[in-house]
């Protein structure tokens, strides 16, 4: 069994490169199935997530294969609308290639995806949105889904589901008529999509607001195309909050990230210092202990991300006062907390809120990560306590991260991946 060792109270001083967004490239190599050609993705992320999906795309026929940094799809050569269970059971991802599927054949056939335990995260509303815009769906143990005879139509999401939205633009890219997908996720990263599936011949308008328009194209896809995502937020989010936990300074290399994109708003007013550029956001700098954050609102785009939520409340150990983080997309999430106990933080859960009074001394302590985002928050924790920390489920946290232990060494941090 692999276990993180770290040995924290260190600063963490220098620069990191951010991998392309993990929430962008996992519905963009999904949506390659769409292509009758070649798709490249550029500076992909070697995460086990991806690994995964790459499989999947070999089993349906295809070719995915990495050139230096690049992730390369060939599709030419899928010939099977039938997900394989046994991979689409170890991630949730798996979900957007019906959308891609249904697309390019008319038909798609999946087991109930996998993921992380983080509460209850059903996909009824992937399956409701889809029969909305005319596709026939069969449930027993696998999942039938029958747009032969093509999507039209008006579909308004119960949530703003980022997932959702992306499964219904990719189902309607060759229907036969208009899709409209309202109470549409708002997410940069959809953006990312619309970008990819419009450089293929698609059209698809709306990206990044509440509305989305498909109108379908009925001749097949092919051609090659080239797609740079954005940067990661949320990897950029787990150095900015781990250097409130240790102190220091951080540069994000190669790409500044958007302003609005995460944690600006709550570091303002605090000893927290982000470098902006152009509105950009390229670094952040910790050189005191910093204040409690008040009280934050994980919930969908604009607001701040659920997938920074656990590394936040790790962070606000660190911090001086009272922090309440409140989870409005996923209420379960906070399994991660029991674990964090160990090390003697004051923290609480009270339904979809988790209450720190941060500041005080915590110990050193033996972990375990049963999620992706709960195994990045331990690893801030351990990194920002004096004294030697191991932490086990290492492979949740390799589902989002790359060589995560790698950067933080480049940082300073005295980290080490071993075997036990």
């Amino acid at each position: 069994m692999e276990k993180f060792v770290i040995n924290g109270g260190k600063s963490l001083f220098g620069e990191v490169k951010i991998q392309s967004a993990k929430n962008s490239v996992l519905p963009l190599i999904a949506a390659s199935v769409i292509n009758d050609g070649k798709t490249y993705i550029e500076n992909c992320p070697k995460i086990s997530d991806v690994l995964v999906m790459m499989k999947i795309i070999e089993k349906l026929g295809g070719k995915a294969y990495f050139e230096k940094d690049d992730l390369v799809i060939d599709g030419r050569s899928i010939d099977c609308w039938i997900l394989p269970c046994d991979l689409t059971r170890e991630i949730r991802a798996s979900i957007f290639t019906v959308g891609a599927l249904i697309s390019r054949f008319g038909y798609a056939s999946t087991c109930a995806p996998g993921g992380c335990n983080i509460g209850d995260r059903p996909i009824d509303i992937h399956i409701d949105a889809l029969k909305k815009l005319g596709a026939i769906v069969r449930e027993n143990d696998e999942i039938i889904f029958d747009a032969s005879y093509g999507l039209g139509g008006s579909v308004t999401l119960r949530f703003p589901s980022v997932g959702a939205t992306e499964n219904a633009i990719m189902s309607a890219v060759r229907g036969k008529g208009v899709c409209i997908i309202k109470n549409a996720a708002k997410e940069p990263e959809i953006l990312d999509l619309q970008r990819y599936l419009n450089a293929l011949g698609a059209n698809v308008e709306g990206g990044g607001t509440d509305t989305v328009v498909v109108r379908g194209v009925e001749k097949k896809l092919s051609c090659e195309v080239r797609i740079k995502p954005i940067p990661d937020r949320i990897e950029a989010g787990t150095f900015a909050l781990a250097a409130v936990a240790c102190g220091g300074e951080i540069r994000f290399l190669e790409e500044s990230l958007p302003k609005y994109l995460f944690l600006s708003e709550i570091f303002r007013n605090n000893a927290c210092k982000m470098y902006l550029k152009n509105d950009k956001i390229e670094g952040v700098k910790v050189t005191e202990r910093p204040k409690g954050f008040g009280r934050v609102i994980a919930e969908p785009f604009p607001g701040f991300p659920t997938d920074l939520q656990p590394q936040l409340v790790a962070a606000s150990c660190f911090a001086k006062g009272l922090t309440v983080v409140v989870e409005k997309v996923f209420p379960g999430r906070f399994s991660f907390v029991e674990q964090l106990l160990k090390t003697g933080a004051d923290l609480s859960v009270c339904d979809n809120a988790c209450i720190i009074d941060g500041g005080k001394e915590l110990n050193p302590a033996e972990t375990y990560a049963g999620d992706l985002r709960g195994g990045a928050a331990l690893i801030i924790a351990a990194l920002g306590i004096e004294g030697k920390s191991l932490i086990g489920g290492t492979r949740y946290v390799d589902r989002g991260y790359e060589k995560i232990e790698e950067k933080f060494r480049g940082l300073g941090a005295d980290i080490r991946r071993v075997e036990f």
